[in-house]
């Protein structure tokens, strides 16, 4: 069984709408893939649920994934897995430079300032992202929250099968580890990606010398299924089929008259509340950052391959959107063959953060 191995690292995104698992080896400066699995939560017609997973149901997905993938739960020794959700949140400020102990104490409290969260117990991390440009006494720190229970809650669900917890990372985190593993930030200007999820999307700003931004997204993957279920008719299993087989404007009869000209700002499409989203989000960035130049688009996520989502944002943004595939990072001996290699993101970024 896999797990016996000691250079093994594994990488679990446990979603609100799947669980995406990839096992890698590193072999010289790159990694090689030797296993992955993607497996949906909700099936024969079981409907998604908005408040996430609850654990009746996640386990046993979550063991199920582990078996398949010849795993030892107990001798898995590198692992890193990831956390979302609005009670995660990241954000980059200036800080003078200190001691370790002194940054982790000052940290907590400029969390409080900057991250907002509900108040309880907070758990603060950070990474040191190099000297501020602009004011030479100072760092630039990325700080990383969340709170004690969606913390602690998330390593419950793997010391239900004796997975020891590993590495904890956040969301938008581990899908950025993916990409900038094998691919250089440019050096003038910022890539924007955009993970489009189940229950929420993930936009983040990255760049080789500005400043990191991310924000969550109303507008995701159960936002375009609700849509087609109004306007269609159609059940939660028929409008999941229709969105991954036709997009959003399938060959269909209307269940009602929907005037997509004459529409008000509060009945607009999701496709175009997304774009709206996007738009002053970018906005606020160039605001805060005094950057203007964004690259391309790089969209990852289980809605990625959204029929004609990459058409709609380049027409919106003028700019050139690439469909990520995360397995092109890695090493295989054989081909790879999976239908929704975007939703894989997170946990190969992860599989990757698991080697440190």
């Amino acid at each position: 069984m896999f797990g016996l191995r000691s250079n093994l690292r594994v990488g679990i995104d446990l979603g609100s709408h799947s669980i995406k698992a990839v096992v890698v080896e590193k072999v010289g400066p790159r990694f090689r893939l030797l296993k992955w699995s993607c497996l949906e939560l909700y099936t024969g017609g079981e409907k998604f649920d908005p408040e996430g997973p609850k654990k009746s149901v996640l386990v046993p997905k979550l063991m199920k994934v582990i078996t398949e993938l010849g795993l030892n739960p107990r001798r898995i020794k590198r692992l890193a897995t990831c956390i979302g959700g609005g009670s995660v949140a990241a954000k980059e400020i200036s800080s003078l430079m200190q001691t370790e102990e002194e940054m982790s104490a000052n940290l907590m409290l400029e969390a409080r300032k900057h991250i907002p969260l509900d108040g309880s117990d907070t758990v603060v991390d950070y990474q040191l992202l190099g000297d501020n440009p602009s004011e030479p006494e100072k760092v630039r720190v990325l700080l990383v929250a969340t709170t004690r229970k969606q913390y602690e809650g998330h390593q419950d669900y793997l010391r239900e099968l004796d997975i020891k917890p590993g590495i904890i990372d956040a969301e938008p985190l581990a899908v950025i580890n993916s990409y900038i593993s094998q691919a250089s930030l440019p050096e003038n200007g910022v890539i924007v990606f955009l993970h489009v999820g189940a229950k929420k999307s993930i936009l983040t700003v990255v760049g080789f010398k500005d400043l990191f931004f991310t924000r969550d997204l109303s507008v995701a993957g159960m936002t375009f299924t609700t849509e087609l279920m109004t306007k269609y008719g159609l059940s939660y299993e028929e409008a999941e089929k229709v969105k991954a087989e036709q997009g959003m404007n399938p060959n269909l009869p209307l269940s009602v008259e929907v005037d997509e000209g004459s529409l008000g700002l509060a009945d607009k499409l999701a496709m175009d509340k997304l774009g709206d989203e996007i738009n002053r989000s970018l906005r606020y960035y160039v605001k805060e950052a005094g950057q203007s130049i964004f690259t391309h688009i790089v969209i990852t996520g289980g809605g990625a391959l959204l029929k004609d989502l990459d058409v709609f944002l380049n027409n919106k943004f003028n700019l050139p959107v690439e469909i990520y595939n995360p397995f092109n990072q890695l090493d295989s001996r054989v081909p790879i063959e999976i239908a929704n290699a975007p939703q894989m993101s997170a946990a190969v970024g992860l599989a990757i953060r698991g080697d440190l």
